[in-house]
């Protein structure tokens, strides 16, 4: 990588001799952070619905990383549900929204329903008539993804979604 003439000027005049190359460094190692995370391959994608009270006041929430950094993020009041209908639709709304703003990447979903994780990985059968047409759009949509898969994490690694889907609850409690 080249540094221009006029860029180690500004930097010999701002910059005090003995933190010139440190400062060079930095600004290197930055500026390959962010190409790195602008031609990630991958997004991950951090979901979660709840409700307040089954049913009760639903509502659901996401972020998006690539690259490590927060790309986009979202939430959504989504009436009254039961707390298994908000995992669904927090988890269509993140897959909808990532579809539209990444779709060449694979995605990489982490949730902290083990149930929706489970079904959704093929291990649990969905039997509730509420769930099913939910399930069965979902599947729709991961297939258009270029990759997807999705793991359970614990509560405590899933704080942006859990804060947003709450901030979607308060919008209308």
């Amino acid at each position: 990588m080249k540094i221009s003439d006029k860029h180690i000027k500004a930097i010999e005049e701002l910059i005090p001799p003995k933190e010139q190359q440190k400062f060079v460094d930095n600004a290197i190692e930055k500026g390959l952070e962010v190409h790195k995370a602008a031609n990630a391959e991958e997004v991950e994608v951090f979901v979660d619905g709840g409700s307040r009270g089954n049913p009760g006041i639903a509502g659901g929430g996401f972020g998006i990383y690539r690259g490590g950094k927060l790309a986009h993020k979202g939430s959504e009041y989504f009436g009254t549900k039961t707390n298994n209908q908000a995992e669904y639709l927090a988890l269509r709304l993140a897959l909808r929204e990532t579809y539209a703003k990444f779709p060449d990447l694979r995605v990489k979903c982490y949730m902290d329903s083990q149930l929706v994780v489970e079904q959704m990985n093929g291990n649990y059968k969905v039997k509730s008539p509420d769930l099913r047409p939910i399930f069965e759009e979902l599947q729709q949509i991961t297939q258009q993804l270029k990759g997807f898969s999705i793991e359970h994490v614990r509560r405590e690694q899933n704080k942006l979604a859990d804060d947003l889907a709450n901030q979607a609850m308060d919008r209308k409690s």
